[in-house]
């Protein structure tokens, strides 16, 4: 049934149902951080009709809570107003689920790169108190619930701001912290959110079958844990490289570092490869080896990994365009031909997809970064996707837009895009766009 306002207009009944025992509080902080009358246990099965609820405010998001206002009823002390763990439950209008959102599910990742300090408050760890700090590791991971860089008054002293999402993962009970942002960085779907990645960052491509080495000698004198085999493609983001040190080269090898934590091979972070079977790229220009030689001729027009596609006799190729001249490329709708869609009809929606977006690259005139596209069901389970997400059938993509937030996109593209169009205050740089049934959230 649907009730009216005041001004007549029909009214969309709004429900909060909780689908597993939780406890509802005043303030969004573990129930042992609270006081007994600031909590209430609610019981699985439960349902409230809604006057309103918000996943953030314009300072983040509500420490994996969700804010909900009680329509016609109060709990405990006589409050209408309370905060709920927003993975215990859902929100509902006119029985449709409008919360979580499609990939409000999707987890975006917290990576320690480098061993250092979580805080409590964004300050030099010489300003803060022993209890306000602890020490992580280099490779610790936290799923998020949300993480922010700036609120209204500015940003966090070069500091992330992040809410844990699973309370077994709470540190010292807590959900929100602080990390030094050069030490840390933010993925979605397993690709860098932030800090934005470096369009200047050496990349390392390799370019033959080949092994990366511990040790720049001939294969033959190496364990067989020191060294793991790779193929033509692999691509790596590298925070340095060297072909010589003060001892001399290295016996025709390169020697690289890895920059990302979540990209380590075997633990290790640094190796040795063939110089005759890889280069470092910068900006996608060749900066070593260096060309002696007179300038070869053209390759062939793609040198992307190939591929097939079903439905399709031809081979595909991972920097092919998807659409003839078009800037998405099947590598980036495929995750580099990891990614392969099931059927035809997976293909002929990214396809759609492609052509819907490249207008919009156009109007924007800017690079998009796609963080996700097609994902088949285990990988959208793995990430947390929701059960009918649009990239299952690959009619939805995340992207980010160079120099522009999720929320300056949306509102450009709000009035043509043909489908949904999503935003999150808990992943700030991301823009969610599909080809299903037109719908918008997150404004």
């Amino acid at each position: 049934m649907i009730g009216r306002g005041k001004s007549g207009e029909p009214r969309v009944n709004q429900v909060l149902r909780v689908n597993r025992a939780t406890v509802f509080v005043l303030r969004p902080e573990p129930p042992a951080q609270l006081a007994a009358n600031e909590q209430v246990a609610i019981a699985a099965g439960s349902t409230y009709p809604l006057h309103s609820y918000a996943y953030a405010d314009i300072n983040g998001g509500f420490n994996g809570h969700i804010r909900v206002a009680l329509r016609d009823r109060t709990l405990g002390p006589g409050f209408n107003t309370w905060f709920v763990p927003g993975r215990d439950i859902q929100v509902e209008a006119d029985g449709v689920v409008v919360y979580p959102h499609e990939d409000q599910e999707s987890m975006s990742v917290l990576w320690i790169n480098v061993g250092t300090l979580l805080k409590r408050r964004p300050l030099d760890s010489t300003l803060l108190n022993p209890s306000e700090t602890v020490a992580v590791p280099r490779g610790r991971t936290f799923d998020l619930h949300s993480y922010a860089f700036a609120d209204s008054q500015g940003n966090f002293n070069n500091h992330i701001k992040f809410a844990i999402r699973n309370t077994e993962d709470f540190v010292n009970g807590l959900s929100t912290w602080f990390v030094f942002t050069p030490h840390a960085f933010v993925t979605l779907d397993d690709d860098v959110v932030f800090p934005r990645p470096d369009p200047n960052a050496f990349i390392l491509r390799v370019t033959a079958s080949t092994i990366f080495k511990r040790r720049p000698v001939a294969s033959s004198q190496l364990a067989p844990n020191e060294w793991v085999q790779t193929s033509p493609g692999t691509e790596l983001v590298l925070a340095a490289y060297a072909f010589a040190d003060a001892q001399g080269p290295f016996n025709g090898h390169i020697r690289f570092t890895l920059r990302y934590v979540r990209d380590d091979i075997a633990g290790f972070n640094t190796w040795y490869v063939f110089q005759g079977h890889a280069q470092v790229e910068r900006a996608g220009v060749v900066v070593f080896p260096r060309l002696t030689a007179p300038t070869p001729p053209p390759p062939p027009q793609y040198s992307g990994r190939p591929f097939r596609l079903p439905g399709n006799t031809s081979t595909f190729y991972t920097d092919q365009p998807i659409i003839p001249g078009g800037n998405f490329t099947w590598g980036e709708a495929t995750r580099d031909a990891t990614r392969i869609p099931e059927n035809q009809s997976i293909v002929n929606n990214i396809i759609g997809l492609a052509r819907a977006l490249q207008p919009v690259r156009e109007r924007l005139n800017r690079p998009f970064q796609v963080n996700s596209w097609y994902r088949p069901p285990a990988v959208n389970a793995a990430v947390g996707g929701a059960s009918q997400s649009q990239h299952l059938f690959g009619r939805a993509v995340d992207v980010q837009v160079q120099g522009l937030s999720g929320r300056q996109v949306a509102n450009a593209v709000m009035l043509t895009w043909p489908g949904g169009v999503g935003i999150y205050s808990n992943i700030p740089n991301i823009i969610h766009l599909d080809t299903g049934p037109r719908r918008f959230w997150g404004f």
